[in-house]
């Protein structure tokens, strides 16, 4: 048991919601625009529009939901309530969006942009609650390296199921039968999965009742947040971070078989998947290295490796190459998922001294826009790259070299977010010495709140 009555089996059931968190989030951002390009023939234009569209919602949704949220006061809380309202939604979604009823262009250009309107609204209102409430359920340093431990372990089952059950049900990618198929059994799993978290996970600490009455407006509280110095480079880090991800992940399909050779999807399917396995195992090694080093040196440490990674990808062309590359991706990938929570967690952390409140709505909610916001930068960079090439519209077999496209994708690119990575990650102010310092007094204030909550009660 923690120190603040969390045993393990409210810590693993909480956990498992970012299973089918990722799941969702996977699918849509590696299969979408693989099923609307591939098999449904809509120009990368197009998706493209729709995809930017898209991001002018995101612009608002996000960062208001989580200012919401904190200011939210129910008898079951201020974030489940949210959890609780988008699931049923988004379980439609994630059927409806394989089925198209159209066949001209501007008509499917339509129907792909008002899912992605719903979609985001309703996945909004259960990832930036349920992230928020990460750091917000565990405080201590103990509870937090291990429900993020349990927490990433589940992320990158979700993450691979996003890549592996698609690719076992579509086959060829060009082909839509398949794509449906996959969207209702992953829809299942995430309805199953989501209620026994709801059931058992998902709660609510009580001396942070009082917190939803605040005094910082909208953008007032905005202006605050983003005057963070550590939050601001943060973001830029998540950004650079998440596009690395969301692009090579979208790419890998088509890098499989134009630069590999391999025919089937199951073999780029293969390579996700094996990547995020490394990733887990590697969280045990990472656990080791923060305690010892702290988040800033260990996340420093982590980005080195991932960025070696990178390099055999201009070159290789086989797939048991590619397996080996794979294997040091995932050791460098695992290292940034498990220190990027606890660096938020620290930010959140100091802000609440400062401001005597908990305010994890106002910042998980920029920075779920900015991880949707990236959706829309590897989108363009992959148009610019495969309109450069001339390779606007899908064709299985291109009159024309992708394979030097398809390499810039997985590799170049890539390799400038991570140097932007690493600047930020050195001028980054939180030091371990720093985030000790913070614990120490977060305990007396936890205990002040703790009190008032009791007397306000009585």
């Amino acid at each position: 048991m923690s120190d603040h009555g969390f045993n393990i089996k409210q810590k693993t059931a909480f956990s498992l919601a970012f299973l089918p968190g990722w799941l969702i989030q996977v699918v849509f951002v590696v299969w979408v625009f693989t099923y609307y390009f591939s098999a449904v023939g809509l120009s990368v234009y197009y998706i493209s529009l729709a995809y930017i569209i898209w991001a002018a919602w995101n612009a608002i949704n996000d960062p208001l939901l989580g200012y919401i949220s904190d200011r939210t006061s129910t008898r079951w809380g201020r974030r489940k309530p949210y959890i609780v309202l988008g699931l049923v939604p988004i379980l439609v979604i994630m059927v409806i969006v394989w089925i198209v009823p159209f066949q001209e262009s501007i008509f499917i250009f339509l129907y792909l942009l008002l899912i992605l309107f719903a979609f985001d609204t309703f996945f909004t209102m259960i990832a930036v609650p349920l992230d928020c409430l990460f750091p917000e359920l565990y405080t201590s340093e103990e509870d937090r390296a291990q429900v993020n431990i349990y927490r990433q372990i589940f992320s990158v089952l979700g993450i691979i199921g996003g890549f592996l059950i698609p690719s076992i049900f579509i086959g060829e990618i060009s082909v839509r039968e398949g794509y449906l198929i996959s969207g209702v059994i992953i829809t299942i799993i995430v309805a199953i999965t989501f209620l026994i978290s709801l059931k058992w996970g998902i709660m609510e600490r009580e001396e942070f009742k009082l917190d939803s009455q605040q005094e910082f407006g909208f953008f007032q509280g905005l202006k605050y947040t983003f005057k963070n110095r550590a939050f601001v480079l943060y973001t830029i880090m998540l950004v650079a971070f998440e596009y690395i991800q969301l692009l090579q992940a979208t790419i890998m399909p088509q890098f499989s078989k134009f630069v590999l050779n391999e025919e089937s999807t199951l073999a780029s399917g293969i390579l996700l998947v094996l990547n995020q396995i490394v990733a887990i195992a590697s969280m045990i090694i990472w656990s080791k290295v923060g305690i010892k080093q702290g988040s800033k040196k260990g996340y420093f440490i982590a980005l080195c490796v991932l960025f070696i990674s990178f390099i055999p990808l201009l070159f290789i062309s086989d797939f048991n190459s590619a397996i080996l590359v794979i294997v040091i991706s995932g050791i460098g990938f695992g290292g940034l998922l498990y220190f990027t929570t606890l660096l938020i967690a620290d930010i959140i952390d100091e802000d609440e001294l400062k401001t005597g409140i908990r305010r994890e709505g106002s910042f998980f909610g920029p920075t779920n826009f900015f991880m949707r916001i990236t959706g829309i930068f590897s989108i363009l960079t992959i148009s610019l790259v495969f309109s450069s090439t001339g390779w606007e519209e899908y064709t299985p077999n291109p009159g024309v070299d992708v394979v030097f496209g398809l390499r810039l994708l997985m590799a170049v690119f890539p390799m400038i977010a991570a140097g932007i990575l690493g600047i930020c990650i050195i001028f980054y102010p939180l030091s371990k010495n720093r985030v000790s310092e913070i614990k120490n007094q977060m305990a007396e204030l936890h205990q002040k709140k703790r009190d008032r909550v009791k007397k306000n009660s009585s």
